[in-house]
């Protein structure tokens, strides 16, 4: 009886293999063929990246380069790889370069789509990008009969890429701080008679042109313009030079405290002007006194005022304390024997510009950013102005500003100053940080720098932006 039983049981399972061999097959075969679409796309995957990066590169080699140049090339490399492609792509849609948004045109390749797409990057907007779409259709065997389907499996990839900007870390003298900034391409960095300018840790950077005439010295870490360079040759010591050597950008342009109070300080309505002439001083405000007679000495607080005006008389002494001033109008020093102190941590704006004439003193401080914290003011920041009219130190000035003087939109005209009593004109030691970013800067007397106010919260830049690269990244 036990045998029969197990004949019997052995009798079933061979029944039940039976019955599952078919479909256990059906299931190997079917993971068989999915598994060779999934290598298939991998593959085609790589192909379409291959054939972005390709076309993308194309267009980062050369700026003249059309899309259709590129697109085409793209749809070449696709077709090596086994995509199926025709003898020309057809192009739908057009952009007019240079462009300010995001536009397109797209060729058609049978099976090939090639997408290149002008300010629309992903990791730049300004970037162009290219993709590369790819159709493939591939024998289904098994899935077909049984899920009643077409005899074909279609699989697409993509692949994108962009025109990537790199700009590698300046080295050497083009990674020092400058302390003489000329901001405009048309601008220049200048002396004539006797300049001297001493300050061997930091350079002299321009935008524009450099030039330099008469008897004189330039101890700087280096010279870069823009444009040309032309210093006398009998000028010791002289520094390294750097002419056409690109431009760098507004390193403040970006400071949103300073440019809103500059916009801040352009639209003031109502403030009061300091004018001061013979031995008295009218339109006092925010807390503002004067006294004396046969000198003249005044004690500012900070505030909104619509200007400053010393026109003759005096002597006068200005103190500022500590904090943010912010002036409509101009300020402007031309009565001999008149002093600015402000050397507590201040900042003074101006929507007019600076006159400084006829033997003024300047005693400026920038604050720190902690000073800003208790008192206001612009960390780094000692003077400033969006002015486009020149701003003038003049008539054996003594210029002892500590921090950045900015003045993106002006002409820096010292030109018309000596030293004083052997003192530099402007800066007062040269390991006292002092730094002059102007639209164009004209020099001629001692000057003495120390460029890097890092310690006073001042941007910190370098006198070149490096070395810009392109190349073409896969971003998909």
């Amino acid at each position: 009886m036990w045998s029969g039983l197990i004949k019997a049981r052995r009798g079933a399972v061979a029944i039940w293999i039976a019955v599952m061999t078919p479909g256990l097959l059906i299931a190997a075969s079917m993971g068989v063929e999915v598994g060779s679409w999934a290598a298939i796309q991998v593959s085609m995957q790589r192909s379409a990246d291959l054939a972005a990066v390709a076309g993308t590169q194309l267009m980062a080699n050369s700026s003249s380069v059309t899309a259709q140049t590129a697109g085409t090339f793209a749809a070449r490399i696709a077709q090596m790889n086994g995509g199926t492609g025709t003898a020309a792509l057809t192009w739908s849609g057009s952009c007019t370069l240079p462009c300010s948004s995001a536009c397109s045109v797209t060729g058609t390749d049978n099976q090939i789509t090639v997408k290149v797409t002008y300010c629309g990057g992903l990791q730049n907007s300004s970037d162009s990008m290219m993709t590369v779409s790819w159709t493939k259709s591939v024998p289904s065997y098994m899935s077909s009969p049984l899920f009643n389907s077409s005899s074909t499996h279609t699989i697409t990839t993509t692949g994108t890429a962009e025109v990537v900007t790199q700009t590698s870390a300046p080295t050497g003298a083009g990674a020092t701080q400058p302390c003489l900034v000329a901001l405009s391409s048309s601008g220049t960095i200048s002396g004539s008679g006797s300049t001297s300018v001493s300050s061997s840790g930091c350079s002299l950077r321009s935008n524009g042109s450099v030039t330099f005439s008469g008897g004189g010295s330039l101890n700087v870490a280096g010279v870069f313009a823009g444009g040309s360079i032309s210093i006398p040759t009998y000028w010791s010591p002289m520094p390294a030079q750097y002419p056409d050597d690109g431009t760098i950008s507004d390193p403040y342009a970006s400071n949103t405290t300073l440019q809103n109070d500059l916009t801040t300080a352009s639209g003031l309505s109502g403030a009061s002007s300091i004018s001061c002439s013979n031995e008295s001083c009218t339109g006092l405000s925010n807390g503002s006194t004067c006294s004396g007679s046969s000198g003249v000495t005044c004690t500012l607080q900070p505030g909104n005022y619509g200007g400053l005006s010393v026109t003759g008389g005096g002597p006068f002494t200005f103190n500022f304390q500590p904090g943010l001033y912010l002036f409509k109008g101009a300020v402007s020093m031309i009565s001999a024997t008149t002093t600015i102190n402000g050397t507590g941590g201040v900042t003074i704006i101006a929507a007019g510009g600076f006159e400084f004439e006829n033997q003024p003193t300047v005693n400026v401080t920038a604050p720190t950013p902690s000073q800003v914290a208790s008192n206001g003011g612009v960390a780094g920041i000692a003077l400033a102005s969006q002015t486009t009219t020149t701003v003038t130190v003049s008539g054996s000035d003594e210029y002892n500003v500590i921090g950045v003087t900015y003045f993106p939109n002006a002409t820096f005209d010292a030109s018309g100053s000596n030293a004083v009593g052997g003192n530099p004109v402007l800066g007062s030691s040269s390991s006292i940080c002092t730094e002059i970013i102007a639209a164009s800067i004209e020099l001629n007397g001692a000057t003495d720098f120390a460029g890097g106010c890092s310690s006073y919260g001042a941007t910190s830049f370098t006198s070149t932006s490096g070395t810009p690269s392109t190349s073409a990244q896969v971003v998909h």
